[in-house]
């Protein structure tokens, strides 16, 4: 208590000045960020028991976190923020994408039957009644024989895993352990013959098909745990064995909504749907490895804690090529806040005045411009455009360093001229150089360009004169130059264009 005693203290201020009993972990979550203020992962429980001792969280869910989502629905939020995809214009390929849409989950299931990463000598797949069915006490919470303290009780276990396999296996409904759980199917999946990958990997990278065997997942599990069952559960766990593996993958598996809920609530943040849900699982994976229930907390109050974290430190780190400090996104989702306010009101984009003067704070015109530049995601050059995908970003680019040829000969015409009028129009030596280094025109005796001179160096050429004496015989040149008779209609050219 006493290493978070700050935060609490800064917290308590926090629910008295908004007049609240207690905050949700995404409040807690939201004014730690603000404040660009972090617990380490290795102190995570403590502070949760000091949140809690302090009245500040309660033992449960946020409201909504435990809400049961339709697979319509979660395939909705996944095409919201989908990237639209490139057309692809070989008939081939075409032919492949209809053959996907039309591929069912059983299908999918017999393909990945084959796959070697899945068929490994652990419990990956174990009967359904096993797993899938309701809570059971006897089948999970029964003295395991296997967990005596004899030498043999490894391989008792072993032997135990491999009869469960052979018995309960079943070609057509598989139950995948989520440790298993891979949503990035082209670097997981590994397939001896190249065809046969490509041809697989295709069908599982499509994300409707993700969401569908994802939905699988989660809709056999039914309602979250109860306090007594998570538990129990627990405390079966620790023993280990077997049976211990089984009760940490039902602990997962009945908290799987937590990780869909928390995700919809971080969408467009610069992540994709899947990548949220993706990040969240490795939260839960987490939070069972570290989960203590002699805390006396609940497992899904703890876990809920760390799917959270693991999604914002994802939103954080990996939405923007460029990291963006934590206060400053803040500050960015504030003056768009505010943006889409005035336009509500006024009834037309607001201005940048506008916007400052609602943001307060001192805050000018000026800034608010720069954080808009700073909210600008970057566009990789290399980014394929056209339909063909044949041209890059590149390719459209202009390089504000090179003159363009038209104003390159334009220059050049323009230099052949003055050097011309200036042969023509003066006759002193010393007269042509001085005009020719203050303007930089032409180049001197040993072939090198003249560069722009200031009257300073003009004058400590000339003998240290100065700087106004220099002034007054450029002058005196310039007039001479511009009444030249047969070329001073070509420089009035050159001066309105």
């Amino acid at each position: 208590m006493h290493a978070f005693e700050s935060i609490i203290n800064f917290l308590k201020k926090e629910l008295e000045k908004k007049k609240k009993d207690f905050f949700t972990q995404e409040e807690v979550f939201k004014i730690l960020d603000k404040k660009g203020l972090s617990v380490d992962e290795d102190n995570i429980d403590e502070f949760i028991v000091a949140l809690m001792d302090a009245d500040i969280i309660l033992d449960s869910v946020d409201y909504g976190d435990d809400d049961f989502i339709s697979e319509e629905e979660l395939e909705n939020e996944v095409k919201k923020n989908s990237s639209k995809k490139s057309s692809k214009n070989s008939k081939e390929s075409k032919a492949q994408e209809k053959d996907e849409e039309e591929l069912d989950d059983e299908e999918y299931l017999d393909e990945i039957e084959n796959l070697p990463d899945f068929q490994d000598d652990d419990d990956d797949f174990v009967d359904e009644d096993g797993i899938e069915d309701d809570f059971n006490e006897e089948d999970y919470l029964a003295p395991d024989p296997d967990n005596e303290d004899d030498e043999d009780s490894d391989e008792d276990n072993e032997d135990d895993e491999d009869k469960l396999e052979d018995s309960f296996f079943d070609e057509d409904e598989l139950d995948l352990d989520l440790d298993n759980l891979s949503l990035d199917f082209d670097s997981d999946v590994d397939l001896g013959e190249e065809k046969e990958k490509q041809s697989l990997s295709n069908k599982l990278t499509e994300t409707n098909d993700i969401v569908k065997w994802y939905m699988r997942w989660i809709g056999k599990y039914g309602e979250l745990l109860t306090i007594e069952e998570e538990k129990e559960l627990a405390k079966q766990m620790e023993k280990g064995g077997f049976r211990g593996k089984r009760a940490r993958d039902k602990l997962i598996q009945r908290n799987l909504r937590l990780v869909i809920n928390n995700a919809k609530k971080y969408k467009n943040r610069g992540l994709t749907f899947i990548d949220l849900i993706s990040e969240g699982n490795a939260g839960i994976l987490k939070a069972v490895q570290k989960y203590d229930v002699n805390k006396g907390f609940k497992f899904s109050t703890y876990a809920t804690w760390w799917i959270r974290q693991a999604i914002t430190r994802a939103v954080a780190d990996q939405a923007r090529t460029i990291r963006v400090p934590v206060h400053m996104v803040e500050t960015i989702n504030k003056i768009s806040k505010i943006e889409r306010e005035l336009q509500q009101e006024l009834g037309y984009e607001p201005t940048d005045d506008q916007i400052a003067e609602r943001f307060g704070d001192g805050y000018t015109a000026d800034k608010v411009r720069y954080i808009r530049k700073i909210n600008i995601d970057p566009i990789s050059l290399d980014k394929q455009v056209g339909k063909e995908n044949d041209s890059s970003f590149s390719d459209f680019v202009k390089d504000e360093n090179i003159v363009s040829p038209i104003d390159y000969a334009s220059q050049e015409e323009l230099a052949e001229i003055l050097h011309e009028i200036i042969e023509d129009t003066l006759e002193a030596p010393e007269d042509k150089e001085l005009i020719r280094k203050r303007f930089g025109i032409g180049v001197d005796p040993e072939g090198n360009r003249y560069r722009i001179h200031t009257l300073e160096e003009l004058a400590k050429e000339r003998g240290g004169v100065s700087k106004e004496r220099v002034r007054q015989i450029e002058n005196k040149i310039l007039r001479k130059l511009k009444n030249n008779p047969k070329h001073g209609a070509n420089l009035k050219d050159y001066l309105k264009n």
